[in-house]
């Protein structure tokens, strides 16, 4: 998982349980009673609690946690309020919860198609046009180009390289060469040495991806890209960040001319909440 150590500010209970307060058992009405703002205020600190422990202990994918009778009672609540905590970080990624003897929550991994269908989803509820994730990717990406210029490791360049590779075998091969193209703009973002960026460009090109948008780069327009990333990977390697940024916010502003010209319907179409895939 991220490695975010940030304080959540988790508190075991509002009031410790004391002997003359224990901790509610399976039997306690509030197991199964509708809970209100407090009960969710509560498996919200619960989850907290559970993240830094996971981060606290470096606890890798997989690993398992406490079974629930120990967990209720390290964190003083209802076992409703520990379940909805623990479904909570599924629904996050944080974890999976393994049904059957022996099983029960295990550290999973998240995955940018979380942040992806957040992201999404409220963009949605902003009544979001597409034409919006395109204006971030033109503020964004420039710097991002210069910092990858500064930040790259040769692992980097390596998929960089491949990429431009695949690409070049894929002309006209439109599905592969869309897939390729964003995966490119996607190593660029990682190689900015920001996790921040990787995540939030990965993140909108998933939105992009789910949307069941087609759109119909000309063969012509293929090999523009193909020769404007080369010279792209070409300033990175060099540690040229100058350079870098400008070959990017040049290319930007080509490609969403051509959108803009060839696909004007897709850039005010509304964005919705769609199933995230990760592409693979």
């Amino acid at each position: 998982m991220p490695d975010d150590k940030q304080d959540a500010n988790f508190e075991m209970t509002d009031s410790p349980p004391t002997a003359s307060s224990p901790a509610p058992s399976d039997s306690d009405d509030s197991l199964t009673k509708p809970r209100g703002r407090r009960g969710r205020k509560m498996a919200i600190r619960v989850a907290q609690g559970i993240v830094r422990e996971i981060a606290e202990n470096s606890m890798a994918p997989g690993a398992k946690l406490p079974p629930e009778h120990e967990m209720v009672e390290r964190y003083g609540v209802a076992r409703a309020t520990l379940r909805e905590a623990l479904r909570f970080l599924e629904l996050q990624g944080v974890l999976t919860i393994k049904p059957g003897p022996g099983g029960g929550p295990v550290v999973g991994e998240p995955h940018t198609r979380n942040l992806a269908s957040t992201l999404a989803l409220m963009l949605q509820f902003m009544d979001a046009p597409f034409r919006s994730l395109l204006e971030l990717r033109q503020d964004l990406s420039p710097g991002m180009a210069a910092r990858a210029a500064k930040n790259a490791t040769e692992d980097d360049l390596r998929l960089m390289r491949d990429c431009i590779s695949k690409l070049e075998k894929n002309v006209g091969d439109l599905p592969i060469y869309i897939y390729e193209t964003r995966k490119f703009h996607d190593l660029i973002a990682w190689a900015s040495g920001n996790p921040a960026i990787g995540l939030l460009v990965t993140s909108v090109h998933l939105v992009t991806n789910s949307s069941g948008i087609g759109l119909n780069y000309s063969e012509r327009e293929q090999q523009y890209q193909i020769n404007t990333y080369q010279r792209l990977y070409d300033a990175i390697k060099a540690r040229d960040a100058e350079t870098a940024q400008q070959i990017m916010d040049e290319f930007l502003g080509r490609s969403d001319a051509y959108l803009a010209k060839r696909h004007p319907e897709v850039l005010e179409r509304r964005i919705v909440w769609e199933n995230i895939d990760n592409g693979d």
